[in-house]
């Protein structure tokens, strides 16, 4: 076999430096890596073992006429001093892949949607699964919140599926394709960093971070901050809604100094929602609610972090009366709140220790 025969073959072709540049490729057609040399084997082997897994490849060794043979990709088999010249790798159908890359997750999405692909995939719009979008970012909230690499591996791929629904759907409907998802991706990476790409200069996250909101408010075209705060989704939790609105406020320059004044006000608003009657009970307490948030976010802490915290812990202890509770042979409704209260500061107590 001569090289010419290997070049004017249906194979991908590739330097190995190149190779080694590359991010994705499509495994479903041969591949052909040339250049290969002592010295760049061991990144070129490991970059074809992410990509496919430990499979066969075939060798090309240096000389006029390529003499190709069989090796398997690991460490004891090809080794240094080979007189490599080159490497092929036969075109793996997806069903048979060992690794994956995000071409092989847009061409199984793409199977999936097609006109003889899955019925339950087929039959979705953007607002039959927009739900899920939601509950996969809270699981991956919580991988994240438990420490958890394997709950937080699988539920980033659960949140890119989404993604990629999306995208599929769009594509299919006309709205926008996958290279336009990912080149608005790149064009809004690059403009808002400044310091990154541009002119700018960041010696520490604060100053990056208003470089980032300088560039995003120039791309958004906002009017005034009250339309940057109108285009806040409504739909955010509402805690995190609040304290993004306060958020924009602030950049503003109308914000307290610091958390002594909003806790003024938070005491303000207790007030109010005491002396408020049945009309404006809601009115005041949305007040009180808001105003919380603003002093939790003076104090630098996540309003939707602590409020959660809170609820697990409430749920720790009362799990502790229940089971005082219980011991006693009695029911919640046979003790006094102040008796009830005492068994709660019983496992308060014991739960600092």
């Amino acid at each position: 076999m001569k090289f010419e025969d290997l070049l004017n073959s249906s194979y991908q072709h590739y330097i190995a430096e190149d190779f080694l540049a590359t991010q994705f490729f499509n495994k479903r057609i041969p591949l052909l890596i040339l250049g290969v040399k002592d010295e760049n084997l061991p990144a070129v082997r490991n970059k074809i073992l992410d990509s496919y897994g430990n499979v066969n490849v075939h060798c090309i060794f240096a000389g006029k006429s390529a003499q190709v043979e069989a090796v398997e990709l690991n460490e004891s088999e090809l080794g240094v001093d080979m007189k490599l010249d080159g490497m092929i790798i036969e075109g793996c159908p997806v069903t048979e892949c060992k690794r994956f890359d995000f071409n092989d997750f847009v061409q199984i999405m793409k199977r999936l949607r097609a006109d003889d692909g899955c019925e339950w995939d087929r039959a979705q719009t953007h607002e039959s699964i927009r739900i899920n979008l939601i509950e996969e970012a809270y699981e991956l909230v919580e991988g994240i919140d438990c420490k958890d690499a394997e709950m937080m591996k699988e539920e980033c791929g659960d949140v890119l599926m989404q993604a990629v629904f999306h995208t599929e759907i769009a594509e299919k409907n006309g709205e926008f394709n996958y290279g336009d998802m990912l080149t608005n991706l790149c064009r809004k990476l690059i403009d808002r960093h400044t310091h990154i790409f541009g002119t700018n200069h960041a010696s520490n996250p604060e100053e990056a971070l208003k470089f980032w909101t300088e560039a995003k408010k120039k791309e958004k075209k906002y009017k005034s901050n009250a339309d940057a705060m109108d285009r806040v989704p409504k739909n955010l939790p509402a805690l995190l809604y609040a304290e993004k609105v306060q958020k924009i406020a602030k950049k503003a320059g109308f914000d307290w100094d610091n958390a002594d004044g909003a806790v003024e006000k938070l005491y303000e608003e207790i007030g109010e929602l005491k002396s408020a009657d049945d009309a404006h009970k809601m009115e005041e307490a949305g007040d009180l609610l808001f105003a919380a948030v603003n002093a939790v976010r003076l104090y630098g802490v996540e309003t939707e972090m602590a409020l959660h915290e809170a609820s697990l812990k409430f749920l720790r202890r009362f799990e502790g009366v229940e089971k005082l509770v219980e011991a006693t042979g009695k029911e919640m409704k046979d003790f006094t709140l102040e008796e009830l209260d005492g068994f709660w500061n019983k496992v308060k107590r014991e739960e600092k220790q």
